[in-house]
């Protein structure tokens, strides 16, 4: 439900920022988003004061308005946060920002890919994995990087929601699996 309510607002943006006349690409506006979001998530009193029903949507905005202009938020996204917070949807916020990052990939033809291994990736091998992503998906590729040594060894991929799992857990589980089931 939550994402369903994020969506709607993501795609009120989306048509915005499409628009022929916009003033504001809409990498600029992911950036932007991001910034706020970075703030809010930083700041519990600035998070409380926006979800908070005893506040006045007025002093709201105008407290947007000012945080606004510190991050030198452009007028539409300002305007944007502002009728998020009036219709009390600011906790949905980080699905909205997580949205738009969706939509922006789908809209210039990225795919994110997320990459966990056992251990640290060099930078050549980034290269090599994020071609060959490129390749399979035909694609531009947004790709992600974190480690999880409870992996062992190898590495997963996920693209979508297609898993490609190369990890040694999961191969020394497969073959415990076989083992145990008189498989040789």
């Amino acid at each position: 439900m939550d994402r369903a309510v994020a969506n709607r607002y993501v795609s009120a943006l989306a048509e915005v920022v499409t628009q022929q006349h916009s003033e504001l690409s809409a990498e600029t506006v992911l950036e932007q988003l991001e910034a706020f979001g970075e703030l809010l998530e930083g700041s519990a009193d600035l998070a409380a004061v926006l979800r908070a029903p005893s506040i006045q949507p007025g002093d709201k905005r105008r407290l947007i308005e000012q945080v606004g202009g510190r991050l030198g938020l452009a007028p539409l996204i300002v305007n944007f946060l502002s009728v998020v917070t009036d219709h009390r949807r600011i906790g949905h916020f980080p699905l909205i920002a997580d949205g738009f990052r969706t939509w922006l990939d789908s809209y210039r033809g990225r795919v994110e890919v997320q990459v966990r291994s056992a251990g640290p990736i060099s930078p050549d091998q980034r290269t090599e994995l994020e071609g060959r992503f490129r390749e399979l998906t035909g694609k531009d590729i947004r790709a992600t990087y974190a480690e999880d040594p409870s992996l062992l060894g190898g590495g997963a991929v996920q693209v979508g929601s297609t898993l490609y799992d190369g990890s040694l857990r999961t191969a020394l589980g497969s073959l415990a699996a076989r083992l145990a089931a008189g498989d040789r």
